[in-house]
């Protein structure tokens, strides 16, 4: 019997649905977008990469959001060329395809299943000339103007059961590395408590953590915020939207209205969140947005990095190095014998085979390779000593790369900021440097 049925095209065989800004002068946020036909990165990047090629000159490198996709091969071939292909993880929705001399192109990446309208108006947006908006702000507001913006949302305070809904929000949130949020950690933010940082959570009074629900009472958005009793200054928290312009934009909104329009307000700050040092910047880029725009400025910053494998580092004098027992965190910190000067780590006691290194850099004029590479040795050995299988590293300052962490095998994943809100010129005050003593 003769097959009446059009032949199904192969997915390799689609043509990439590709739109780029038109002047290729990369001024705006995003250089165009991409909307691939399914999740299969082998049968999906070489269309894309013939047509960009064709534009752009021959592409060596792609860098992409490695949980969009359900599987992440090491290099492709195309057209006989090799492409090396690897993780962007602190930016979702993306891909960044490198030509050389890591001369790079960041395209929005569209999911497959998006309805065309939707598609194409973020497309549009991407790749208009001089865009602003970031890859989840476009998508967020591409589906609210599709669905009449969110309907009918109000806020309320946080119930015990609703600790489900506030979790999975806490979780797609979450870092490479960043332990996952537990339900009794979760308890003991709500009311105010930390086992790690007692003393901090100590000085906050009048905490209280509200949901933003749907018309039918169902949880999209979480915030958190509290007063400091010592000088009744303001206090973000942690809050949670995945993202969505709308929601996160309203958590912050009722955040500020909650806390009575004070001098000075904090924003993520350190020690008094969910797990992170501050806010990572680059998955959450939308929080960051409404936070800029709402008067906050970065106050204090951390590379985030981290390592899944231990590494053997050569074999240093461990002389060079004083340890001395911490309390808060709880671990050791370690730092050069008779030198304040240099670089400091405080290693943390390691918890389910997670520990966490806190990286000081030295002064200006101080910097010691010989120095850097026997804290880290000697810290790598406390961690696995006490069980470590993993550690995340938090290295203080701006985002510019030391090579002492990345050359013991840590990745960058993010940039950390804490946010500082100052609507009178008589509250702002210069910011002291961190001491380690301090905790993290």
């Amino acid at each position: 019997m003769p097959n009446h049925h059009p032949p199904v095209t192969p997915l390799a065989l689609q043509p990439a649905r590709v739109f780029l800004e038109p002047t290729l002068t990369r001024d705006g946020t995003l250089d165009g977008a991409w909307w691939p036909h399914s999740t299969d990165l082998q049968r999906e990047l070489p269309a894309l990469i013939r047509i960009l090629q064709d534009r752009l000159g021959p592409i060596l490198r792609v860098r992409l959001d490695t949980a969009a996709w359900d599987g992440i091969p090491a290099h492709l071939f195309v057209d006989g060329r090799f492409l090396r292909v690897s993780g962007l993880p602190a930016v979702p929705n993306t891909i960044r395809v490198i030509r050389g001399n890591q001369d790079g192109f960041l395209l929005l990446v569209i999911p497959p299943d998006t309805t065309g309208p939707i598609a194409a108006a973020a497309m549009r947006t991407a790749a208009r000339t001089g865009n602003t908006l970031s890859a989840n702000e476009i998508l967020a507001h591409c589906h609210s103007a599709a669905h009449g913006g969110i309907p009918s949302t109000r806020m309320r305070r946080y119930r015990d059961s609703d600790a489900d809904a506030v979790l999975a929000l806490i979780d797609a949130d979450r870092l490479p590395g960043q332990p996952a949020c537990t339900p009794d950690k979760l308890g003991q933010a709500v009311s105010g408590l930390s086992q790690r940082d007692p003393a901090l959570w100590a000085d906050l009074e009048h905490s209280r953590t509200d949901v933003l629900v749907d018309q039918d009472d169902r949880v999209i958005g979480a915030v958190s915020c509290a007063v400091h009793h010592n000088d009744s200054t303001g206090q973000i928290l942690w809050l949670h939207g995945r993202e969505i312009l709308d929601v996160v934009e309203a958590l912050v909104s009722h955040a500020l209205r909650e806390l009575g329009g004070r001098d000075i307000i904090h924003a993520f700050t350190a020690a008094l969140g969910l797990g992170l040092a501050a806010l990572p910047t680059g998955r959450r880029p939308v929080t960051t947005k409404v936070l800029e725009r709402a008067g906050f400025a970065g106050r204090n910053s951390w590379r985030y990095l981290h390592r899944t494998t231990p590494r053997d580092l050569d074999a240093m004098a461990c002389s060079l190095v004083e340890v001395v027992c911490s309390k808060a965190p709880p671990g050791w910190w370690l730092k050069a014998r008779n030198d304040d000067c240099s670089a400091q780590l405080v290693a943390q006691e390691p918890t389910d085979g997670l520990g966490v290194l806190w990286w000081f850099g030295a002064d200006a004029g101080h910097a010691d390779e010989t120095l850097e590479r026997a804290l880290l040795q000697e810290a790598d050995g406390l961690l696995r000593k006490h069980g470590a299988s993993e550690i995340t590293l938090y290295a203080a300052g701006d985002p510019e790369p030391a090579w002492a962490p990345f050359d013991a095998g840590f990745t960058e994943i993010d940039h950390l900021v804490s946010y500082t809100r100052r609507t009178s010129p008589l509250a702002a005050r210069p910011v002291a440097r961190r001491s380690a003593d301090q905790g993290p």
